[in-house]
């Protein structure tokens, strides 16, 4: 384990590392906040740093986006602390409110920051207030701490090594749409010669859930940040919208392939290898677009592909080749149809989209380019 630790320690300490940066950064941060504190001569010296500590994210987007909730949440939240105590309530009562602050405090935490910021500043200074008689004055200290926390966070993060979160869009894009298509082509290998086991299906759907996370943390940073445009904006919002729905629908192909009884029927076997080979080349063309879009290969026609298999599907039909297989099968493949068509389109609308992020929305991406 310590072998591990100063092994990354070792790979990290150097001035390109972002890890490093920020820790320097964040050190200096709390370095000034510690002398503001002092300096200021606040009752409560620990508040000032911890702001900081807590405000300050490794890009600008992060710490302009955490930063500006925490603060929203600390002034609701001590504004309704002060005012609760200057209801002068019983103790009971106190209380029941510190109780329910902190309760909300554990069940808020991971939907809303600025609600959790809020209750938990209330319930700090509502339990101030129960022990001290000037409690109502820890409220505005708590204000002035977080406002200045939030403040020396991002003038460190603008001021020192800033670091942009848009700047690593292309990279984290191409990662999440990577681990995505090495997810679907398990799928297809799983589906197609039942050759993948159950562990590394789940191992690479984990894969994309975790990139998927990160990438809409960094999307979300990265809007936060100064320099882009209103549509801009909304075009990161769908983009990370289009990239969750593609996941969604690998997670049901998944359970539709899992339930495929030994691969797809012979009438119709050529048809579903050539459209999923289609999409996988569809999901390697989105790749290469996500990091160089100036080298791509022509997009595929999935459209075409489909179609054909429609067709196909079509022609085993009329001919009675369904005659003897279980409805709950043909069913199957009917799920499967419609996944993977709404997967194509997923796909070409998050080539789209990133075509309108780089070159605005009047411009048109075309087969070929």
């Amino acid at each position: 384990m310590f072998k591990a630790i100063f092994g990354t320690l070792r790979q990290e300490f150097r001035l390109d590392s972002i890890p490093f940066q920020h820790a320097v950064r964040a050190a200096l941060a709390i370095t000034i906040a510690v002398v503001a504190s002092k300096f200021l001569d606040l009752r409560h010296a620990i508040w000032l740093p911890v702001s900081v500590i807590v405000v300050m994210r490794p890009s600008v987007g992060g710490t302009l986006r955490i930063g500006w909730r925490r603060l929203w949440g600390t002034v609701l939240g001590a504004a309704l602390g002060v005012g609760i105590l200057f209801l002068n309530p019983a103790n009971t009562v106190l209380i029941s409110l510190i109780a329910l602050s902190f309760f909300l405090v554990i069940l808020l935490r991971v939907f809303s920051y600025t609600a959790f910021s809020c209750a938990l500043t209330a319930g700090i200074i509502l339990l101030l207030g129960m022990l001290f008689t000037d409690g109502w004055q820890f409220g505005l200290e708590r204000i002035l701490d977080t406002v200045l926390g939030v403040g020396i966070g991002i003038a460190a993060s603008f001021g020192v090594w800033p670091n942009m979160a848009r700047k690593n869009l292309r990279k984290k894009m191409f990662e999440l749409v990577h681990t995505q298509a090495v997810h679907f082509e398990k799928l297809t290998d799983s589906y197609l010669h039942d050759s993948v086991s159950e562990s590394d299906l789940v191992s690479t759907r984990i894969d994309a859930s975790i990139k998927l996370d990160q990438c809409s943390e960094i999307f979300r940073e990265a809007a936060a940040e100064p320099g882009l445009r209103g549509w801009q904006r909304d075009n990161l919002t769908r983009l990370i919208r289009v990239f969750t729905r593609m996941h969604r629908l690998l997670t049901a192909m998944s359970t539709i392939i899992r339930r495929g009884y030994g691969g797809p029927l012979s009438p119709i076997a050529d048809g579903m290898k050539n459209i999923l080979q289609v999409t996988q080349d569809h999901y390697a063309w989105l790749e290469c677009y996500a990091l160089h879009p100036d080298e791509c290969r022509p997009v595929p026609d999935f459209e075409k592909a489909v179609n054909d298999f429609i067709r196909t599907v079509g022609d085993a039909r009329i001919r009675g080749d369904f005659e003897d297989v279980p409805l709950e099968r043909r069913n199957n493949i009917s799920a499967f149809i419609w996944n993977i068509r709404s997967l194509g389109a997923e796909i070409d609308r998050a080539g789209r989209r990133l075509h309108e992020l780089r070159h605005g929305r009047e411009s048109n991406l075309t087969k070929g380019k």
